[in-house]
């Protein structure tokens, strides 16, 4: 008795079912790497950047230093020039070839950060990023130790932003002008923030026992 095999017909004859396992025709060895290429695009996937930064999302405060280093992903003719594209008081690049001393200035912003090189068929490859400039907001002392209505002056160390002028909220106890703290009547773990008045993101806790 003669064995049977038939053919299972789905996109235009794609696949043929034998008794044993699947062969693909010739219009399914040109139709499946196209839809898995279609796949992959539809899965977002991408090719790397040609130049990649460490860290990659550059964070400093004020007046403070970082070391930036560029990582080649592809072939350049050349090493990646730096530049930042944020020209009023955007901060100061030190470049030596592959890495960079970046000095941040004395405001906090968000500045631009480019670098570029050229590859062996003389087109450009650029990276674009932004360094992130945090002011500082320092509150003096950090926590204190206070007996019930006893009294306590809190500072707050602010560079960076334009104006210096803190407003103070206590979760129990009261303030009164220069951050004078009065602590309440009942003893516990309190907490009081201290929040810029010139730009409201900027804020710093303090943590308070009383006794």
């Amino acid at each position: 008795m003669r064995s049977k095999s038939w053919n299972l017909r789905g996109q235009a004859g794609i696949i043929q079912m034998y008794r044993m396992g699947f062969v693909l025709t010739p219009s399914a060895r040109l139709f499946l790497p196209l839809a898995f290429a279609a796949f992959l695009v539809g899965c977002g996937s991408s090719a790397p950047e040609a130049v990649s930064l460490d860290p990659d999302s550059p964070t400093v405060q004020v007046g403070e230093r970082l070391q930036l280093r560029a990582t080649p992903n592809e072939n350049l003719a050349a090493e990646p020039e730096w530049e930042l594209l944020d020209y009023n008081g955007g901060g100061l690049l030190s470049t030596k070839g592959l890495s960079t001393t970046y000095l941040a200035p004395n405001h906090a912003g968000t500045f631009r950060l480019m670098i570029q090189a050229k590859r062996p068929d003389g087109s450009n490859a650029k990276l674009l990023r932004e360094i992130r400039v945090l002011p500082v907001f320092k509150p003096e002392p950090a926590t204190a130790l206070l007996q019930t209505g006893q009294a306590q002056t809190f500072t707050v160390k602010v560079k960076g932003l334009v104006r210096s002028e803190v407003i103070w909220k206590a979760e129990a106890g009261t303030f009164s002008d220069g951050g004078i703290y009065t602590a309440p009547s009942e003893p516990g773990t309190y907490h009081l923030t201290a929040t810029s008045a010139s730009d409201p993101s900027v804020s710093a806790t303090v943590t308070v026992v009383v006794h």
